[in-house]
């Protein structure tokens, strides 16, 4: 008897320890969660949902540190927004997405850019606005 409480003990021990939760959420979960930030960072920063005709009610973000992205790493966001609770979002999204590229040693192949000089609108859109200066690197 002792024999098979021993094994029904080492057993579920084993069961345990193989447990999916054990090492966490997966890469595709990881890379899911952020996808979902970004687009609540995006929806929170109204440059979908509000129509830009003074580009003075506008500012900018950085949101990705490098040159990838449709934004050259900076979003405009209105300046009608709880800008507190956005930046801290934002500064959220940036935390875990350093997080994740470290944890899954990914390397973005993306130089820097340089700040925008300013947001206009282009057909009711804000857009965020790079100095073309030419650069040999």
């Amino acid at each position: 008897m002792k024999k098979l409480s021993f094994i029904v003990f080492a057993f579920c021990l084993l069961l345990a320890s193989c447990s999916s939760d054990s090492n966490g959420p997966t890469m595709e979960e990881e890379s899911q969660k952020l996808d979902a930030m970004y687009s609540e960072i995006i929806e929170l920063s109204l440059m979908n949902s509000q129509p830009c005709t003074n580009p003075d009610e506008w500012e900018f973000v950085l949101l990705s540190p490098s040159n990838c992205g449709a934004f050259k790493g900076y979003i405009p966001y209105s300046k009608k927004i709880n800008k507190t609770e956005f930046l801290a979002k934002v500064k959220t999204y940036i935390h875990d997405r350093g997080a994740y590229y470290s944890k899954w040693q990914l390397v973005a192949d993306c130089a820097p850019t340089t700040p925008p000089i300013g947001i206009e609108c282009t057909d009711g859109k804000p857009k965020v606005i790079f100095n073309e200066v030419f650069q040999p690197f």
